[in-house]
């Protein structure tokens, strides 16, 4: 008798663990497609010149900078290193930001946000806040809360599988 409840019981456990391996696939594919289709959103309004999507949250990264190098910009963002240097030398040819050698160690270029990057980050971040505000509409600020903590627990935990670490 007890063997037949125990194998019940671990058969419920391991049909508990698959479809939880079914949620979290469905996790990734819910914070895949958000992340596109916000990106596509972000690009359609965006009408700034030599602004998209991708380059957007550069200039709001280096715009909470007094600056920022570009290895912190790639860690940060989670991005690889050939996108930073094409963006960045893309926003400092369209006059967003400027790059400027370190003074002491010239392996070190700093970028700053120039004032017309400035004034470009408050139409991105308008564009933004009225995107996420038509997705959360309906989300009690308790739920957003939860979910920002959450997300931002497991951004930090994610970073542990960074190849530089």
């Amino acid at each position: 008798m007890h063997l037949v409840y125990l194998s019940t019981i671990f058969y419920a456990i391991l049909a508990s663990k698959e479809a939880f391996a079914l949620d979290i696939v469905k996790l990734g594919k819910f914070i895949g497609a958000l992340h596109r289709r916000f990106q596509t959103a972000m690009s359609r309004e965006l009408k700034l010149p030599d602004i998209n999507a991708s380059n957007a949250n550069f200039l709001l990264l280096i715009s909470e900078h007094d600056r920022i190098t570009a290895k912190q910009i790639t860690t940060e963002l989670a991005i690889n290193k050939g996108l930073v240097s094409r963006e960045m030398t893309r926003l400092e040819k369209a006059g967003y930001t400027t790059r400027t050698p370190d003074d002491v160690d010239h392996r070190t270029t700093w970028v700053s946000i120039t004032p017309r990057g400035v004034a470009a980050c408050e139409t991105i971040r308008q564009i933004k806040l009225a995107l996420w505000d038509e997705v959360l509409a309906e989300t009690s600020a308790a739920d957003l809360d939860t979910v920002y903590t959450l997300l931002a627990s497991w951004s930090d935990r994610a970073e542990a599988f960074d190849e530089n670490k």
